[in-house]
């Protein structure tokens, strides 16, 4: 019985101790298509790796995108095309004006980065590192450097059309 009452202890006291690690952004609602056939700026995602579109306008009235905005890449996963949807604020600041930048790395001419930094705190983030889980796709936003909170991150769902994917909350 003591084994039990100093076991329970022991993984109450280590359970507290855990840093909180989340986003800071407020719930807000998201709901936007990309199709990769249909709109040649939604294409770019197709060319690799890290190429990225940072939304802050709407394009059609029902579109909604987060608390400041969404930041797609296409990154790192088991298919050809893993979609990743950050909301744009920065989680160590909490503001709509105050939003990551990607790291532009391209050579090409097609924007990719691999972190985004803000440009007030410096706080840098992993973009293009998430999972997959049946046919939606989650980015983690992990902190690099400069923060604990991570980005908030949007589920992405693939449609039955072919290059079309749904990003919600």
């Amino acid at each position: 019985m003591r084994r039990i009452i100093i076991a329970t202890v022991f993984i109450s006291v280590a359970f507290s101790c855990k840093e909180d690690i989340y986003s800071t952004i407020p719930n807000s609602p998201v709901s936007y298509t990309l199709n990769l056939n249909l709109y040649p700026v939604d294409n770019q995602l197709n060319a690799g790796i890290g190429a990225y579109l940072c939304i802050t306008q709407r394009r059609f009235e029902t579109d909604r995108l987060g608390f400041g905005g969404l930041l797609i890449v296409s990154g790192i996963g088991e298919d050809v095309v893993n979609i990743y949807v950050y909301d744009l604020a920065c989680p160590n600041e909490a503001g709509r004006d105050i939003l990551v930048v990607p790291d532009n790395i391209s050579k090409t001419g097609i924007p990719t980065a691999i972190t985004a930094k803000c440009p007030k705190c410096g706080a840098v983030y992993n973009i293009v590192d998430g999972y997959k889980h049946g046919n939606e796709y989650y980015g983690y936003g992990i902190p690099q450097s400069g923060s604990k909170y991570y980005l908030r991150a949007y589920r992405v769902m693939k449609t039955v059309n072919s290059g079309e994917f749904v990003v919600m909350n």
